[in-house]
């Protein structure tokens, strides 16, 4: 077997394991968000009472993800895929008390920390691939995320296609079958210090320098931070979307099943731009696709605003391949562009921080707007924070970048 060859095999096998990392936490995370809202109804709570469950849900994680990121970074008794599989666990034993206890109350206590965890796992799924990636391995991010997306395509579909007919109570079940794969996938992703060599010298670039603190980390990096404050906004809009998409379709028609439709839409779009982004990567600035992302983030909302029939919104998903595709795998790179090898972890945490900052507007903003004014002006509140977003990350984009391309 000669070298060129065994390197392909090498690297066909990295990124297998990564996919089949990222696609049963996919399906899990679609499982989870996309039904909250009918799952929450189920347990008779109302439209305000869901959004302070998923906008508490997502407040911890705020709180947790870069402690989380701090803690697999620095722990010396667990790997990060160690750490990881432990929080997956945790996730199928939240689920299976879910699913057989069957009051109002312990139902909203443990979506919301079964969201928390969820949320906390996200930038960890990311950091395995860096991990790789800052090693010189031949890793596909954006294709690996990209598969992640067809995976969610398939639950969203999947998914409202069982709660149709067999009712709300499949969501737990579903949830424990995703992350009960996801955690055996990650035995297939050793992050040990023996785990690889490094690769080739041009991508190989692991930092022995001590990272930051948290206080230290703001103050160095204050553009990134602004930036991250208009990400936040963007997701405001974009967790409001896909949190309260039910209750959007509904008085058009919409089912549990049209929701489901509606969401594989968005996530079969973004596989062109996933499977595509080494291409995008190499032709364009990272801060040119950050820009254009957040663009289409605000195009979409005014085509949902303006919506009056389900096929609008369905259409307005289409838009997904250069908003959350493109914002996705580009924020992934950007973030190691321009935030030294020593910190890139914490950079990846908080980026998906700011997301998750989004989700606690949104969420919760979202869910009072619609129990006082409407699904209207839940709509128009979120196409104007998201305008604010776009501006902002216009503004701070930059172009440096610590490591080399």
């Amino acid at each position: 077997m000669t070298q060129h060859t065994a390197s392909r095999k090498s690297s066909l096998s990295l990124n297998l394991r990564y996919m089949a990392m990222q696609i049963p936490y996919w399906m899990g995370f679609s499982i989870l968000s996309s039904f909250a809202s009918v799952f929450l109804l189920s347990r008779h709570l109302s439209d305000g009472q869901i959004g302070v469950v998923l906008a508490a849900g997502n407040l911890l994680a705020v709180l947790l993800q870069p402690l989380a990121a701090s803690l697999a970074d620095r722990s010396v008794r667990f790997t990060l895929s160690q750490f990881t599989a432990i929080l997956a666990l945790v996730m199928v034993l939240t689920a299976v008390l879910l699913a057989f206890l069957p009051a109002a109350a312990s139902g909203a206590i443990l979506y919301a920390f079964l969201y928390t965890v969820l949320m906390v796992l996200q930038p960890l799924t990311i950091s395995l691939g860096t991990f790789y990636i800052l090693r010189g391995q031949p890793l596909n991010f954006g294709l690996a995320r990209g598969m992640g997306s067809l995976a969610f395509a398939a639950a969203s579909a999947l998914g409202g296609w069982l709660i149709d007919r067999t009712g709300a109570d499949a969501v737990p079940f579903m949830v424990i079958a995703c992350f009960s794969l996801f955690f055996f996938s990650l035995f297939g992703l050793p992050t040990g210090r023996k785990a690889v060599t490094a690769g080739p010298e041009d991508g190989a670039c692991v930092s022995s320098e001590k990272p930051c603190s948290l206080p230290e980390f703001f103050r160095s990096y204050k553009r990134f931070i602004l930036l991250l404050a208009g990400v936040s906004l963007l997701f405001t809009y974009h967790n409001i979307l896909n949190t309260y998409l039910y209750q959007i379709m509904e008085p058009l028609g919409g089912t549990a099943g049209d929701v489901g439709v509606c969401l594989s839409i968005a996530a079969v779009c973004e596989l062109p731009t996933m499977f595509l982004f080494a291409w995008l990567y190499k032709r364009f600035r990272c801060s040119s696709l950050m820009r254009t992302a957040a663009l289409f983030f605000t195009l979409k909302s005014l085509v949902i605003l303006l919506a009056n029939h389900i096929w609008l919104i369905n259409l307005a998903q289409c838009l997904q391949i250069f908003a959350f595709a493109l914002h996705t795998a580009a924020s992934v790179y950007y973030t190691n562009q321009v935030i030294p090898p020593k910190d890139q972890v914490k950079g990846q945490a908080l980026m998906t921080t700011a997301n998750t900052v989004g989700g606690v507007l949104g969420t919760f903003l979202g869910g009072q707007l619609l129990l006082v004014w409407g699904v209207s002006n839940m709509l128009l509140t979120g196409t104007l924070l998201s305008a604010l977003g776009t501006v902002i990350v216009f503004l701070s984009a930059e172009n440096r970048q610590t490591v080399k391309k």
